[in-house]
């Protein structure tokens, strides 16, 4: 990818914007510190929502200059992981769980879950696209050892979202990062 500034088109049809996912109530059938951990996987794991709002805003920032309208999407979505982490916090809590940065096991989360790729967005495009298909994955699996329709709603929404953003990397990824056919 070159150097010059490329910026997403201002039509109203090609315009990718984020839409707002109205989420169900934050509550929960009852108390249980074992879907709390559970969810303690995708609040503060490897593969998390701290995870992606760090990746991405990192990203945002990386590629402020050379790719603004890029930047701010990243920015925007990064803001919608906020809100995930901040949904996910308020469950482990309500299940009776701390909402302390770490995983499943207990392990801290780390600066290490980053993925920088530094001024490559086909790169990062990658990694960002994996990264949500993996969170969708694991939300999936989370939704089938945890039996508490409240719960299971909310992580479907999140699911709604994270498939979204995925679109919008691929549309991404198709619009600046052309490569050639096989």
């Amino acid at each position: 990818m070159d150097n010059e500034k490329k910026d997403l088109p201002n039509k109203p049809q090609e315009k990718m914007a984020l839409l707002k996912t109205k989420f169900p109530p934050i509550k929960v059938l009852e108390c249980n510190p074992r879907y709390a951990r559970i969810l303690s996987e995708s609040y503060a794991g490897t593969t998390s929502e701290l995870s992606a709002i760090t990746t991405y805003l990192y990203q945002h920032h990386d590629s402020v200059d050379l790719m603004p309208e890029f930047s701010s999407l990243l920015k925007e979505i990064a803001i919608e992981e906020m809100q995930h982490f901040d949904i996910l916090a308020e469950l482990i809590k309500l299940l009776g769980g701390d909402p302390r940065y770490h995983n499943s096991r207990g392990n801290h989360w780390t600066p290490r879950n980053i993925r920088y790729l530094t001024g490559n967005p086909y790169s990062q495009l990658l990694a960002d696209i994996q990264a949500e298909r993996s969170a969708i994955t694991q939300y999936r699996q989370q939704i089938s050892h945890i039996c508490d329709p409240y719960v299971q709603r909310i992580l479907e929404c999140i699911i709604q979202d994270e498939e979204r953003h995925m679109e919008i990397f691929e549309k991404l990824l198709d619009k600046f990062c052309q490569c050639p056919k096989p």
